[in-house]
Parts: structure tokens; C-alpha cells; sequence
């Protein structure tokens, strides 16, 4: 009995049932399956040739990223911006495309070019917000280059922005400065005063501290000197 229960089971496996139709069906029709097969074959082997491509390409950018800000660092900016525009052509989404658009940023500014380089931090932004500290560094560059633009009230709203959602980072006191001047720039020199009150009391003992007090002293009146220049 247990015998004739084994062949029964058997009788009702799936897999058996399978290889028992699959078999006559590949005699009958082996063309079919060799063409099938052959099919498999190319698509894996394109999927591979593909993945390996893409591979390559993404350290090529990695590499273009790091020239990129050497070329930046050592002054060459027309070659950063070109350079830059070739990262932008094959990636311009990703970590690579966040880089070339910041780098690509940075250089505008330096030609003075900042309605463009506005664009370029913001085109970065979305790209590299979550990387490291580069959200408050982008929003900075914003700020700056829209008050090196003289477009003083977007300036005030990137500054507020960064001091908002990066209260601990290294560049508040810049930004604090930066609202200080924009408020300054516009006439409101009780927001200024204020501005510039602050930083001095959150950061004494600093170069912070001793921009703001030469700025309260020329506001109040014991002091006079022109307006405070944009340190970039």
C-alpha cells in the first residue's frame, strides 16, 4: 500500500505533471524553443551591456564632477562652466547633475553673472538638499547672489529660509549678516539694528561681532561709514 501511495502522489505532483507535458511539447516544437531561448539570451545579455555602460558613465561624471571643482578652485572658471555643461548633458539629474549645477553656480557668481548662478543653486537644490550640509550652503547662495542682484526681498526670504531650517549650521551668523544688510539696503534700519544686535550677542569674541558692532555704531550715529558690502 505505501508503494502504490507514493505513485499516486507522484501522479499529482505539479512538477512531474509539468515535465511531463513540457518534454513532448520541446520535441514538437524545437525551433520555437531554441528561438525562445536564443531571445533570453540577447536580452540578458543587452541588460548587461546596458548596466555596464551606465556603470562606466557614472564614474566618468564622478571624475568630471571632481575636476570640476578643482578647475573652480584654482580659478579656471570658464573652463569649470564648460566642464560642468558636459556633466549637465548626460546627467543632469542625480548627485552628479547636483555638483556640475553648484559648481556651475559658484562660477557665475564669480563673473557676477547672478541671475544665473541663482537659477543654477536652484536647479541644485532638489538635487543635493539631503547631502551633508549642501541644502544650507545652496540656500545661501541663493540669498547672496539675489542680494548681489539687488533683489533685496528674495534675499531676506533665502536668508530667513536658511536660518529657519538650519538654526545650528556654521552659516547663520552669515546669513543674520546678510538679512542685516538686505534690511539696511531697504531702508528699515530698525530690522537691521536689530539684525545686527543679534549677531553680536550669539557670537561674541568674533569677526561676526566686530562687523555688526562697526555697523550698530555707524547706524546710531557715533560712527559714519558707508553701507556694508557683500563680503562674496
Amino acid at each position: 500500500m505505501p508503494r502504490q501511495w507514493v505513485k499516486e502522489e507522484l501522479r499529482h505532483d505539479p512538477l512531474r505533471n509539468f515535465v511531463e507535458k513540457a518534454i513532448p511539447f520541446v520535441k514538437s516544437h524545437k525551433e520555437t524553443v531554441l528561438a525562445s531561448a536564443a531571445g533570453i539570451v540577447i536580452i540578458i545579455a543587452i541588460t548587461l551591456l546596458t548596466a555596464n555602460r551606465m556603470k562606466k558613465a557614472s564614474l566618468l561624471a564622478d571624475e568630471q564632477v571632481g575636476f570640476a571643482a578643482m578647475y573652480l578652485r584654482a580659478g579656471y572658471v570658464d573652463q569649470t562652466i564648460q566642464l560642468c555643461d558636459q556633466i549637465l548633458q548626460s546627467h543632469p539629474a542625480g548627485i552628479q547633475g547636483g555638483y556640475a549645477n553648484f559648481y556651475k553656480a559658484e562660477s557665475l557668481y564669480l563673473k557676477k553673472n547672478y541671475d544665473e548662478a541663482i537659477k543654477q543653486y536652484q536647479n541644485a537644490l532638489p538635487l543635493l538638499r539631503e547631502k551633508e550640509d549642501m541644502g544650507a550652503m545652496l540656500i545661501f547662495g541663493i540669498g547672496v547672489s539675489q542680494e548681489a542682484a539687488a533683489k533685496y526681498q528674495e534675499a531676506i526670504s533665502s536668508y530667513k529660509q536658511l536660518t529657519d531650517e538650519y538654526p545650528a549650521h556654521y552659516l547663520v551668523p552669515e546669513a543674520q549678516l546678510g538679512l542685516a544688510r538686505c534690511y539696511e539696503a531697504t531702508g528699515d534700519v530698525q530690522s537691521a539694528i536689530s539684525y545686527y544686535q543679534t549677531v553680536g550677542s550669539f557670537h561674541p569674541a568674533t569677526i561676526y561681532k566686530n562687523i555688526s558692532d562697526a555697523r550698530l555704531n555707524a547706524l546710531t550715529g557715533m560712527q559714519q561709514q558707508p553701507p556694508l558690502a557683500n563680503p562674496r
